[in-house]
């Protein structure tokens, strides 16, 4: 056998392409492997072999592990090819070679062959820049003749695209599967005849409220049955069958979602979509949709929201414009086209705004305008100008406010309002007007005049700043303010009650050290009240004079009184005496002026109780006259009879009300305190029970007190009740009675100086805390248990007291027992009181004539027309007193007036007086409640008080037309 030949150097790997080429020219001689001549067969052959190979293929050769490789290979390492040809690969490999030869040297070793997919690799095959990249390999050896290894054969194929986008592919899905378990809409895949869960997202699991591990493997019927009742699981089976998908929107769901298992009502958009597989057989439904409850509660929300606004735009005015900047499209309401002087129905653009605009204000417009859809500024649309109307020619004011709404980068939308401020502009000048008016006075006045805002800083400042201290106003405008000219030891603690002050918007006054711009110290007194605008604090207006010569006068005068040591000491304490006397006078005031509000309060409810009051009491009163024939039997009168003494309870309530309020008539009287506390003793005992020892301290000489004895023992028993209550284990009970004379009072609840017999219950129960002693003459207070009292005891007791010309005073220690005094006035002669009659008097006749009956409420005036009609009275009536003051123009044989006293409009006074006027007209007066002081000012006239018995409304008019004196009523 013929030995073959190697081929000469110019014929060595032809059809190697492109390597071979660069393999037969390249200068070998410095190459460890010399030149190619003198390879070995092993590694010619190999690489003739390998040149031609489509594969990227590479092989490192000799100790010197040099690189030799193909035409598909040289791709791979970028620029380091073609200088890595015929190189130790340590040269060429050099940032990986602490990576790839163990692996080389592996296969030299031991003749294993290495194979990795995607093996990754850090490489610098790119101007030096670093990248990880990722191949297949097999590296295997290439042995030699005699069995040694001469090098490695590494067939390689980078997979760094593929590995990337493996990776590209794992995220996506990982992203997928977050984004399908956080979507905010539900979804799950059912698969299955029996429709068993695969996957559900959490947006499902939240709306079915139940744990993934509960839905998740297992079919509908199990873990939704209350749907599969409602017809889903029926609509889910068609869906599969058919393969045709099922959409619904705002389907009612109801779902056992919590732990009750009760069925909560939600509202669901959502599609039943088929899956299918590649031969187009439904192997699943997707269920995909969204929670719309709270969106269609918020829709209904928005809907009411929507004609709210509409509804308030126009009440208040505003119309509203939009342009569609992409479709030059100007959408303009009526209102806003009325503002133009546009009819409602005629057509607009941008053209018809700036053509509307008053010439003066167009530049000024257009530039707001643009600002507004610049998208570099994007500025709020805020300007006024005037409009020229297209149609009418009016000039109007108008302000108009709106925003640019953009899309990458540039303006597509804008909107907004307007509204016609042309009378706010005439406001305006005239409010500029004033303060001009203003800033005149106050500069012309000669003392300091300033205000603030909110914080205290300081806005305005008179020219007199300049004048007495010689500062320019100007210079003292800000956050210090004019505590820059205070006296510098006076700041710190001007500035602390600045700050108080403004917390609490409280006003101030008083004396204030000064210095001017010369250093001298001025004195001023200054006074400062809170400023509000629409109930919110806006700073303070304040005013100070120049008082320097009277404090230079009171530092003499406090000189002198300096050398006269004993009577300084004498008048400070007349002082400090005087000082103390004001503030417990102005305590007292504060009391008693906070209890007639409450007063003048209660008995406005108290009236218009007693209109209630009277209206059933007056229905009562008629069906309780039908005769017993009737088809009202027993039972149902005696519920009659229930609600007729309800509604005397009611009565006995407003009376306690209007005893508190000083609106009850009492009849005075000189009466015996002692014998009407000893008439008292066995009603004592007996409403206090046996737990209760009572005794009595009657002070002999007793004087006579001035008041109406019916509601003296009404108070003395009050009390006695209230003191039993509060000993609820047993106690003693005092009743005293003694002559006392008071100096100024104590207390708002203390009568004037003055003689007085007083009359006190004294208890050894459990006593008041402070605070319970402040409230309890308020009505309706009270720290009994709710139904044991009403809170109005010590509240009439007050009332009856103030009314009667006297006072209470409460002496009280908590847990020790508390002592309740009445002060009632002296008398020395005995004033009868006028008590109330309800009898018919002998011979009265029955009611003649016509009459007029005047009050605003409908139901009382009925029953009171219907008890004078009974009564035999013709009845003309009046809602109002224009509309009774007609009447009596019409009706001139109307004999008197029943009226109501307070209405609104004109009162019962006013009507009387005017209703003189026209001619001579006996009046009775039917109220909850009235001005005495009006009334007393009338002549002919007498008082009903409501709410009154059948009967007594007519009774009273007879008296009033016969002449009879009309006592008070009730």
């Amino acid at each position: 056998m013929t030995t073959p030949q190697p081929l000469p150097s110019h014929r060595l790997f032809e059809g190697g392409g492109e390597m071979g080429r660069l393999i037969r020219e390249k200068d070998w001689s410095s190459s460890p492997i010399g030149l190619p001549d003198s390879w070995p067969a092993e590694l010619r052959s190999t690489m003739s072999l390998i040149l031609p190979a489509s594969s990227e293929i590479v092989v490192f050769w000799g100790d010197d592990m040099v690189a030799l490789y193909n035409d598909a290979y040289a791709p791979t390492i970028g620029d380091k090819h073609p200088a890595a040809l015929g190189r130790p690969a340590r040269e060429a490999w050099a940032e990986l070679w602490d990576d790839l030869e163990p692996l080389l040297r592996h296969v030299v070793t031991t003749g294993e062959t290495y194979a990795a997919k995607d093996r990754p690799f850090y490489i610098e095959r790119h101007d030096g820049l670093g990248e990880e990249v990722y191949f297949d390999i097999s590296y295997s050896a290439i042995r030699l003749d005699d069995g040694s290894v001469g090098g490695v054969l590494c067939i390689v194929s980078e997979t760094t695209d593929r590995v990337l986008a493996s990776r590209a592919i794992a995220e996506d899905r990982a992203r997928l599967s977050q984004m399908f378990d956080e979507a905010p809409s539900f979804m799950t895949l059912l698969r299955g005849p029996a429709l068993v869960y695969e996957v559900a997202n959490s947006a499902y699991l939240e709306l079915i409220g139940k744990p993934r591990e509960a839905v998740v493997g297992k079919p509908l019927a199990e873990v939704l049955p209350e749907v599969v009742a409602q017809g889903f699981a029926d609509l889910l089976t068609l869906v599969r069958e058919t393969g045709r998908s099922h959409r619904a929107l705002a389907a009612p769901v109801d779902l056992a979602r919590g732990e009750s298992g009760a069925l909560e009502r939600r509202y669901v958009d959502f599609v039943f979509q088929p899956l299918t597989d590649a031969a187009g057989t439904v192997t699943g439904v997707f269920v995909e949709g969204s929670d719309v409850t709270d969106r269609m509660a918020a829709e209904e929300r928005l809907r009411v929201s929507e004609e709210s606004l509409r509804l308030a735009t126009d009440a208040a005015g505003i119309g509203t414009w939009d342009l569609d900047l992409v479709n030059d499209v100007l959408t303009w309401s009526d209102r806003c086209k009325a503002m133009f002087g546009i009819s409602p129905r005629v057509p607009v653009s941008l053209v018809d705004f700036y053509a509307g605009l008053h010439p003066d204000d167009i530049d000024s417009t257009r530039a707001a305008f643009d600002r507004a859809l610049d998208p570099e500024t994007r500025a709020p649309y805020d300007v006024a100008y005037r409009t020229i109307g297209a149609e009418d020619g009016i000039v109007r004011w108008i302000a108009a406010r709106g925003i640019g709404l953009f899309d990458e980068g540039r303006c597509v939308r804008a909107l907004g309002t307007v509204i016609d401020i042309t009378q706010h502009r005439v406001l305006d000048d005239e409010l500029r007007e004033s303060e001009a008016r203003f800033r005149t006075l106050a500069d012309t006045a000669p003392a300091l005049i300033w205000m603030t805002d909110r914080d205290g800083a300081t806005i305005f400042l008179n020219s007199w700043f300049r004048t007495l201290l010689g500062f320019d106003p100007a210079s003292l405008v800000g956050p210090e303010g004019w505590l820059a000219v205070i006296h510098p030891a006076d700041r710190a603690i001007a500035l602390k009650n600045r700050r108080a002050r403004i917390a609490n918007y409280e006003a101030f006054g008083g004396d204030i050290r000064l210095v001017d711009t010369d250093g001298n110290t001025r004195w001023v007194h200054a006074e400062g009240q809170p400023r509000f605008a629409a109930g919110e604090f806006i700073g303070y207006v304040g005013c100070a004079v120049d008082v320097t010569e009277a404090h230079q006068a009171a530092e003499a005068l406090e000189a002198r009184i300096d050398a006269r040591t004993a009577e300084l000491a004498a008048a400070n304490d007349a002082l400090v005496t005087q000082i103390a006397e004001r503030e417990r006078v102005e305590a007292t005031l504060q009391q008693m002026q906070r209890l007639e509000a409450i007063g003048q309060l209660t008995a406005g409810v108290a009236h218009d109780f007693n209109n209630l009051l009277t209206v059933v009491l007056g229905n009562v009163a008629m069906v309780e006259r039908q005769p017993d024939g009737t088809a009202i039997d027993a039972k149902i009168r005696q519920r009659l009879g229930h609600v007729r003494t309800a509604a005397e309870r009611g009565a006995s309530l407003t009376a306690q009300l209007l005893a508190f309020a000083r609106r009850t008539p009492l009849a005075s009287e000189a009466v015996d305190l002692n014998d009407v506390v000893q008439r008292m003793q066995s009603l004592l005992q007996s409403s206090l029970g046996g737990s209760i020892t009572i005794a009595t301290d009657l002070a002999p000489g007793l004087w006579p007190a001035l008041v109406d004895p019916t509601q003296v023992e009404l108070i003395i028993l009050n009390l006695a009740i209230n003191a039993r209550d509060a000993m609820p284990v047993g106690g003693a009970l005092t009743v005293a009675t003694t002559n006392v004379t008071l100096d100024a009072p104590r207390s708002a609840e203390e009568p004037p100086a003055g003689d007085y017999v007083a009359v006190a219950v004294r208890d050894t129960g459990t006593g008041m805390t402070p605070d319970v002693r402040a409230r309890v003459f308020e009505p309706f207070f009270t720290t009994k248990e709710v139904g044991k009292g009403s809170g109005l005891g010590l509240a009439q007791v007050f009332g009856f007291a103030k009314q009667s010309g006297g006072g209470v005073r409460i002496d009280t220690v908590f847990g020790a027992g508390t002592t309740v005094t009445v002060f009632l006035p002296r008398t020395d002669a005995a004033h009868m009181a006028t008590i109330r009659d309800d009898a018919e008097e002998p011979g009265a006749r029955h009611g003649a004539g016509r009459v007029l009956l005047l009050d605003d409420d409908d139901a009382v005036r009925a029953v009171a027309a219907d008890d004078l009609r009974q009564a035999g009275f013709a009845v003309v009536e009046a809602s109002s007193g224009a509309a009774a003051l007609g009447l009596i123009d019409e009706h001139r044989d109307i004999s008197a007036a029943i009226v109501d006293f307070a209405m609104p409009g004109m009162n019962g006074a006013e009507f009387a007086r005017r209703a003189r006027e026209r001619r001579a007209l006996p009046v009775l007066f039917v109220t909850g409640y009235a001005d005495r002081d009006a009334i007393d000012a009338l002549d002919d006239v007498a008082v009903v008080l409501k709410p009154y018995r059948s009967g007594d409304v007519a009774r009273a008019l007879r008296r009033l037309i016969d002449k009879v004196p009309m006592p008070s009523a009730r």
